[in-house]
């Protein structure tokens, strides 16, 4: 599967990229590249929305899921709590991203006929490697 894992919707725009969360996406894709969950969906694109309450009551930075089966495409978007990520260490961020990676899957699974139970394995995997602890 080619999973496509975005910086942080807005939060990178106002504080840029953190290289570290850059790289942990890099390798997550590359982890599941190989990988087939789905015999509908090859491609998932996922936009972790880091953003304030009021920019998201204003209407930006909206939560959202598409499944375009014929295409062979989703694409999801999903919330992290703004104050929890920014004020968190490294390595909070990294289990903040992986989690919203992992809410986001799961909330297309059964629409795009993802086995989740194996994303989900594989992703564990990639943490136990990455010394990653969720």
């Amino acid at each position: 599967m080619e999973l496509n894992i975005n910086s942080p919707s807005y939060y990178t725009r106002q504080y840029g990229v953190i290289d570290e969360i850059y790289d942990m996406c890099r390798e997550i894709r590359y982890w599941v590249k190989d990988k087939h969950y789905s015999p509908v969906v090859d491609i998932v694109g996922i936009i972790p929305i880091v953003a304030p309450k009021e920019v998201i009551d204003s209407g930006l930075c909206k939560e959202g899921k598409k499944c375009e089966t014929k295409a062979g495409f989703a694409s999801v978007g999903l919330q992290i709590d703004y104050e929890t990520y920014v004020n968190a260490d490294i390595d909070e961020k990294k289990r903040l991203i992986i989690n919203n990676v992992l809410a986001s899957v799961k909330a297309i699974h059964s629409r795009a006929k993802i086995d989740y139970a194996e994303f989900s394995k594989d992703i564990m995997q990639y943490c136990e490697q990455a010394g990653i602890v969720l």
